[in-house]
C-alpha cells in the first residue's frame, strides 16, 4: 500500500494527522483542498476484501485498485476545474472591460 501512499504524496495530496497510528481497521487518510472543487480526501483501504484508494469528491465516492484509473480520474478532475477557473477569468475580464470608458 506504499505505493499509493508515494503516488498521493506526489499528487500534492497530505496525510491526515494521526496516520502513523492508522484508523481500527487499518486504513490511511490524505487530504486535498483544491480551489475549485473544494475538498478531495484520499482513502488507502487495506481490507482483505478491498485493497485500493477510494476517492471522496463533493460526497461522491470512487474507488480504485487500478494506478492508471486512478491517474485518469485525477486528471480529469484537474481539468474540467482548468476549464471552470478559465471561464470565471474570462467573465471577470470581460465585466472590467465593460466597464473601461475610452
Amino acid at each position: 500500500m506504499s505505493m499509493y501512499r508515494s503516488y498521493l504524496l506526489k499528487n500534492d495530496f497530505w496525510a491526515k494527522k494521526g496516520n502513523e497510528k492508522g484508523t481500527a481497521s487499518g486504513d490511511k487518510v490524505f487530504i486535498k483542498h483544491d480551489e475549485s472543487v473544494g475538498g478531495i480526501w484520499a482513502i488507502i483501504e487495506n481490507n482483505v476484501e478491498r485493497k485500493g484508494v477510494k476517492i471522496v469528491v463533493g460526497g461522491q465516492e470512487h474507488f480504485f485498485n487500478n494506478f492508471d484509473k486512478l491517474d485518469a480520474f485525477l486528471n480529469r478532475l484537474q481539468q474540467s476545474q482548468d476549464n471552470f477557473i478559465k471561464i470565471l477569468r474570462r467573465k471577470d475580464l470581460s465585466r472590467k472591460l465593460r466597464m473601461l470608458e475610452f
